[in-house]
């Protein structure tokens, strides 16, 4: 009896044991092949949520040597992806396998997507009885490259009861970092379309994320064999705050796949986000994206579009008061004048780091960025109107900003009391400039409101450059601005010129608000600052003068108003009235293409002065006139006077940030033929062929 209760002790031990035994995790060991050293594998199986019963977690762990590397589920241009032949498995129902993000490596043009080092796949397995004894039992096919590729194979065996394979806590320590490399949810983001575009052999997607993107990347891959045979290119990636448009060049071996409804799964990347998203493929039309430019033509480009600004109709009043201060300080010391020019050049500057500034202020709360967009809002308008008017009563004498006595005597002790006017004049001729796109600009603008936000203030520090660059030469030869006419009486004519051009302007800012409020308010605000002017006028030169001055200005205003008429026909031609212009409305865009009409596109503000310009100089001028008005042709307008989101996003997702911008559609040109930003009869007419030639 009592040998008895010993072996029955006994035996109770050997079971603890046995179960302490089972309770660790099971593991094949390194596995080698002895022709290809630099790569051994080990997969690793345990229970670590008891609660989902029926499924087993695996680490297949995969270390490479040196410059080794294998691949992700979608390999890109080449390479295969590793694979478990598990057929010859016994109670198992599936292996699922979980793949973290790759990354991108290229070799001699090709780029591919994978992993190097030691990498972790998470697998979760499914057992068909969880109360039967499993039998993994398989084949693990595993490419490696690194200038050479080795197909190597890795037999591999686990067998065991699920029941008391519990993992330790090294086991959990890896699945937890495993886990957290494979992206899972949708942290946020909203898949809003996917577009493939069949003869431009292009995919895009739109996204909208919960905070604004940073860094984004995006891999793509297709569980449909036919999505899955598709090599994607590297995305050009644009974000503008919440939104994020990503374009995919897709190339098939067996041509020009149909990809309608078929299911496509992407993984998304960004700093702070690793989401999985899923949706179908509908065909449609795909902008094409902004090329991708070295960032010395770039910078080469914000150089150019800042110094041609200088010669835009914007920035004429400004010239004028410039070329006043040249004039003027022309015969004082070679330091006063570099000192007058430098802060004039600080001035633009500064102007464009504060625009860089606040843009990057919007894109960080997710609004709509653009160029010129500060004129949607009426009160910079009304700032603007207020600041013109000022500068040109300035000029004319009305009245004189002074600054406090100690600041006059501060500045006066330095040898020059003018360069805080030099600076606002070159704050306000970057203020001016924006409502005008110059070539280069736009290309330079769309890139740096996508870039991150070192590229974007560099960019505009070179566009703030280039457009003080007269200045700045100015500044270093002195002796350019000292050949310049002395000044004499006969500046007394010129600068009331210049005063008149600044309060042109002001008329010209003053005409804008009429967008944003009734004609009648306008009116009211227009005379009531007539009136101030008036009386401004007669306080500081009398009545007597200021009657003068009104009856001179009506009596040379009568005179060239009535030659004007009269000899209206040697001079210009009397302009058409505009043709009817539909809405942009992109579904209605669509459709008319699909029926075989032509549909020229025209975004346009009323703020924007190279807009008016390409409607006077190009658009309601023939030969393009009559060509518009072919019953072939649809017109389509997007007003972006005020903020519109839909215009918005149009200008976007053709890589513009601004506008003018004008495109032509047709059964030649689906996807859309973009025009440059300043217009001509032999372009508009040479893509409205093109649109309508069927290829």
């Amino acid at each position: 009896m009592y040998l008895k209760r010993i072996w029955h002790a006994f035996a109770v031990c050997l079971m603890l044991l046995s179960q302490v035994a089972l309770a660790e995790p099971l593991s094949s060991g390194w596995l080698k092949h002895p022709d290809h050293p630099p790569v051994k594998v080990q997969l690793t199986l345990a229970d670590v949520d008891a609660g989902q019963v029926g499924e087993l977690n695996a680490l297949l762990d995969v270390a490479l040597s040196g410059d080794w590397k294998t691949y992700w589920r979608a390999p890109g241009e080449g390479g295969i992806p590793p694979t478990l032949d598990w057929s010859a498995s016994e109670n198992i129902a599936a292996v699922d396998w979980h793949w973290p993000l790759p990354q991108r490596y290229v070799l001699q043009g090709i780029e591919t997507l994978g992993y190097k080092g030691d990498t972790l796949f998470p697998l979760t397995i499914r057992l068909k009885d969880p109360g039967q004894p499993f039998r993994l039992k398989g084949t693990l096919t595993l490419s490696s490259c690194t200038n050479v590729c080795v197909l190597t194979d890795y037999p591999v065996e686990l067998s065991g009861q699920a029941a008391g394979l519990k993992a330790d806590d090294g086991f959990l320590h890896q699945w937890g970092e495993a886990m957290a490399k494979v992206p899972q949810g949708n942290g946020g983001a909203v898949l809003q379309s996917i577009v493939w575009d069949e003869k431009q052999q292009l995919l895009q997607l739109a996204i909208e994320a919960a905070s604004p993107w940073q860094q984004a990347d995006l891999f793509l891959f297709g569980e449909d064999e036919t999505v899955s045979e598709l090599i994607f290119s590297r995305p050009q990636i644009q974000t503008d705050g919440k939104r994020l448009t990503a374009t995919f060049g897709v190339k098939h071996w067996l041509g020009t796949p149909d990809l309608e409804g078929k299911p496509l799964l992407i993984h998304l990347a960004d700093t702070h986000l690793s989401a999985e998203l899923s949706g179908a493929i509908v065909t449609g039309h795909v902008a094409k994206p902004q090329p991708s430019l070295p960032l010395w033509s770039l910078f080469l480009m914000a150089l150019a579009g800042g110094l041609i600004l200088n010669i835009m109709p914007c920035v004429l009043p400004v010239l004028g008061m410039k070329v006043h201060g040249v004039m003027m300080s022309s015969q004082g010391s070679r330091s006063q004048v570099r000192g007058h020019f430098m802060a004039s050049a600080l001035g633009i500057l500064l102007s464009f780091w504060l625009i860089a500034a606040g843009l990057s202020l919007l894109k960080l709360s997710g609004q709509s960025l653009g160029w010129g967009i500060q004129f949607q809002q009426p009160w910079f308008i009304g700032f603007m109107v207020l600041l013109t008017w000022g500068f040109g009563l300035n000029l004319l004498g009305v009245f004189e900003i002074n600054l406090p006595s100690k600041w006059q005597t501060r500045l006066a002790g330095a040898g020059d009391d003018s360069r805080l006017g030099h600076l606002l004049q070159g704050m306000l001729a970057t203020l001016l400039a924006t409502p005008c796109t110059a070539p280069f600009l736009g290309t330079a603008v769309a890139f740096a409101l996508g870039a991150d936000y070192p590229m974007l203030f560099a960019l505009f520090s070179a566009m703030g450059l280039g457009m003080a660059l007269p200045w700045l030469m100015l500044a270093l030869w002195p002796a350019l601005a000292q050949r310049l006419p002395k000044p004499g009486r006969w500046m007394n004519w010129v600068k009331p010129v210049f005063a008149l051009m600044m309060l042109a302007t002001c008329l010209w800012l003053l005409s804008l608000l009429q967008s944003f409020f009734s004609v009648a308010a306008i009116l009211g605000l227009g005379a009531l600052m007539l009136l101030l002017t008036l009386g401004l006028l007669g306080k500081r030169y009398g009545t007597q003068v200021m009657v003068y001055a009104i009856g001179g200005s009506f009596l040379f205003a009568s005179l060239a108003l009535g030659v004007g008429y009269l000899t209206r026909d040697a001079w210009v031609s009397p302009l058409p009235s505009d043709h009817h212009w539909q809405p942009l409305n992109l579904v209605q865009l669509k459709q008319a293409v699909n029926e075989g009409k032509t549909v020229f596109v025209d975004v346009t503000a009323d703020w924007c002065i190279t807009c008016q310009a390409n409607k006077v100089g190009v658009l309601l001028q023939n030969p393009v006139y009559d060509a518009l008005g072919d019953d072939r042709v649809l017109l389509m307008r997007g007003d972006w006077t005020k903020p519109s989101e839909e215009i918005t996003a149009y200008l976007k997702a053709n890589g513009r940030f601004g506008v003018p911008f004008n495109q032509v559609y047709g059964p030649g040109t689906p996807a859309g033929n973009p025009l440059p930003v300043i217009l001509s009869s032999d372009g508009v007419l040479a893509a409205l062929a093109e649109a309508e030639s069927r290829q």
